[in-house]
């Protein structure tokens, strides 16, 4: 629809037929939306769980990389669920305002609005305007919502492909026998700044020099060459014509609060989801209970038991037995292993086990990892054999300990499981307070 359509004058559609300038689009929209929206809101989860068992079985220059990844595609994702979403609530006002306006074609009859005073008439009937207008701008705003959204969602297609192709170098390199470590993603990042940098030197060039710039000349030259190769890599405002569109008619200022807002919410969810758990954060006020947060004390959390903690994969997986009531003589717990943390620990604290590759050299890496998690059953060590094992429910190697607990007496036991911080023991602070599991016997 152009805006000069408005300048049209009212009353001049049929009200049997949709109006002369609707957006010729608008049934497409409607059938994508409808068509996707639902396909869509499956995929966050299958999202989580493939990137966070990524995570959770890499080791940390990939897993760094991976939640980055995951990042940026859950925003593209949530931006479209959002779109398509507010796009079929807007697409079913204007459907609405068309039907009922071809049930009423006389419009709204204010004069038979008897209980409303003349000036909150007056008020009503200019903002409302006429039904044609009012029917126009719900059509509008839908097609704005829609294209603008999908624009926001492409904003994140850069950083995936640069990502992603960052992940398959590391990747690539570690497979052939890098040494891995913190300097690997400084090279990648350093790699990424040497090749930015000279866009934003361009860029600043430009703008600065860029009409002054005299056909023909050197300059002239290295500018287009410059802005043609980055193009090609996809460092242009033409990589996304809709925002483009949308920001050069209703101006940048909008254009950059919208998206500085729908960024900011679109993090703050996907922040929620990796922290919420980890962190305690939740709705509700429940200052006579103890903190619902990883490692507090008193407190029976779902993520520590298999028969309550459901199928949707943690960023972070806990420690977890299989219910709160122990039933058999040995209590089963399962320690997911992630490579960035509990590698790191074994490293700094028995670096001699990963090296030893003799037939022994796998019971004493369990050895060293037991040493690690110092489990505990009411504050006494337990000392069991650690074995290597798999979550068949997420495909999460980890380890397994299986506990006799029959000489326990009847009631609440609690079980404790150190995380790995890659440190000595230490006196107890906010860094080392051990995962706590209460069960009954």
């Amino acid at each position: 629809m152009h805006q000069s359509d408005a300048a049209a004058a009212p009353g001049t559609d049929d009200p049997q037929q949709l109006p002369k300038r609707t957006t010729p689009t608008w049934d497409m929209e409607l059938l994508i939306s409808g068509a996707t929206v639902f396909g869509l809101l499956q995929l966050p989860a299958v999202v989580d769980r493939v990137m966070f068992n990524m995570n959770n079985g890499s080791a940390v220059e990939i897993g760094a990389l991976v939640i980055a990844l995951w990042v940026y595609v859950k925003f593209a994702l949530l931006t479209l669920i959002a779109t398509f979403i507010a796009h079929l609530a807007l697409r079913g006002h204007w459907v609405a305002l068309v039907g009922l306006n071809s049930v009423y074609p006389e419009g709204i009859r204010w004069d038979k609005l008897r209980r409303m005073g003349p000036y909150y008439t007056d008020t009503s009937r200019e903002r409302c305007g006429d039904m044609s207008e009012l029917i126009e701008r719900a059509d509008n705003l839908a097609s704005r919502v829609f294209g603008v959204g999908f624009g926001m969602a492409a904003l994140m297609l850069m950083p995936i492909v640069i990502v992603g192709l960052g992940t398959g170098l590391v990747w690539g390199y570690l497979a052939l026998g890098g040494p891995g470590g913190d300097a690997t993603l400084y090279v990648l990042m350093g790699g990424f700044l040497l090749m930015y940098l000279p866009f934003a030197v361009l860029v600043a060039w430009d703008r600065r020099r860029g009409k002054r710039a005299s056909e023909g000349t050197r300059e002239q030259r290295w500018l287009r060459r410059g802005f043609r190769f980055y193009a090609a890599l996809g460092f242009s405002r033409s990589s996304n014509p809709l925002l483009l569109l949308f920001g050069s008619n209703e101006g940048g200022r909008l254009t950059g609060w919208l998206v500085g807002i729908t960024m900011a919410l679109m993090m703050a969810v996907v922040s929620y989801q990796a922290f919420a758990a980890r962190v305690g954060w939740g709705f509700g006020d429940y200052p006579g209970l103890p903190d619902d947060r990883a490692m507090s004390s008193n407190t029976l959390l779902p993520m520590h038991y298999a028969s309550q903690r459901g199928d949707a994969v943690i960023l972070v997986p806990p420690p977890f037995i299989p219910d709160p009531v122990v039933r058999g003589p040995y209590l089963r717990v399962f320690i997911p292993y992630l490579p960035s943390r509990h590698t790191l620990a074994m490293q700094r604290r028995c670096p001699e086990a990963l090296a030893q590759d003799d037939p022994q050299g796998d019971r004493v890496r369990l050895a060293c990892l037991s040493a690690i998690l110092d489990l505990r059953i009411d504050g006494q060590p337990v000392a069991v054999p650690l074995d290597a094992a798999e979550d068949p429910q997420t495909g999460q190697r980890g380890l397994l300990a299986m506990i006799p607990v029959s000489a326990l007496a009847a009631g609440r036991h609690e079980l404790t499981v150190m995380p790995p911080t890659g440190k000595e023991r230490a006196p107890v602070d906010a860094d080392t307070r051990p995962y706590r599991i209460p069960f009954w016997r």
